[in-house]
């Protein structure tokens, strides 16, 4: 019988639902107010290293998301030591905030596609 998740992907899923409950509710730094998402957690195959993806909705400025990402990458070590109280790992993985844009990529292409259809409907009523 196949294992349908390996232990890599089950960690990562513990990883991102863990990892977002310590920025909500123990980060207390007031750059960390906005609503940040952990989108992904890619875990290395020796469990040593987390690759970390992160969205914000609120903030679309490059300059504050680069704010942003230097001050969670400063934090991963007190988030670690966080994660070590909560988790029952041998070995916690250190951690690498990346951002992830993906999402406000999706959504100017849902709105270009959303005007291109507008004007088509427009175009076939003439």
């Amino acid at each position: 019988m196949e294992k349908s998740f390996s232990r890599s992907s089950k960690i990562s899923q513990e990883l991102q639902k863990t990892i977002s409950i310590i920025i909500q509710y123990f980060l207390r730094d007031p750059r960390f107010k906005t609503i940040i998402t952990i989108s992904e957690v890619v875990v290395s195959t020796d469990l040593s290293y987390a690759q970390v993806f992160f969205s914000c909705l609120e903030i679309d400025n490059k300059l504050s998301i680069k704010k942003l990402l230097t001050s969670l990458n400063k934090a991963s070590g007190y988030i670690r030591k966080l994660l070590c109280k909560k988790l029952t790992l041998r070995i916690i993985p250190k951690i690498v905030f990346y951002h992830d844009d993906s999402f406000i990529k999706g959504n100017r292409i849902s709105l270009l596609l959303n005007q291109l259809t507008q004007k088509k409907i427009l175009s076939d009523k003439e």
